[in-house]
């Protein structure tokens, strides 16, 4: 029974072959001796690395590259409500969020769950949902926070800067 190449997915044209005859991969998927960099993934691969990373940048993005779009549009609607009602909580959310991307990514390389494909689609859509959100978000904190904070200076014009100049003697 020829076997089929875990690298690139080539069937052999023998019965039990070390390596591909397609790419020149082990047929068991190991590194081969002489190459400590060298690393076949099957096709069907999460990297955990870069589901943590993702999720470190933007809260739930992890989880929308591990193919779980909704978890990570929760992760992050949690994650901001949690940064604007106090700091730990969203920290605490974005942290699990990073630990749940990971260790998704990782279960489902092992097979513990289901692989679900990366949408590349998802997570341009959710990059730029969460940009929005996070424009808006900061536009509400500046018009209902920080403007009313400023007026509390009053205005720094004073309209006729030759009375300011008189009032300090320089002119």
């Amino acid at each position: 029974m020829p076997m089929i190449c875990p690298h690139c997915g080539k069937e052999s044209d023998e019965e039990s072959p070390r390596f591909c005859s397609g790419c020149g991969a082990r047929m068991d998927g190991s590194t081969p001796a002489g190459y400590p960099g060298y690393v076949t993934l099957p096709r069907d691969q999460k990297n955990p690395l870069i589901a943590g990373v993702c999720s470190s940048v933007l809260p739930g993005l992890g989880q929308v590259y591990n193919g779980e779009t909704a978890k990570g549009v929760v992760v992050f609607i949690l994650a901001l409500a949690g940064l604007a009602i106090l700091l730990i909580p969203g920290l605490i959310v974005w942290f699990y969020g990073m630990y749940n991307a990971y260790s998704v990514a990782g279960k489902m390389n092992t097979g513990e769950l289901p692989f679900r494909e990366t949408r590349t689609l998802h997570m341009v859509l959710f990059i730029v949902f969460a940009l929005v959100v996070i424009a808006v978000a900061l536009l509400i904190l500046i018009t209902m926070v920080i403007a009313p904070l400023m007026s509390q200076f009053g205005s720094l014009d004073t309209g006729d800067y030759r009375k300011l100049l008189d009032t300090n003697g320089l002119v």
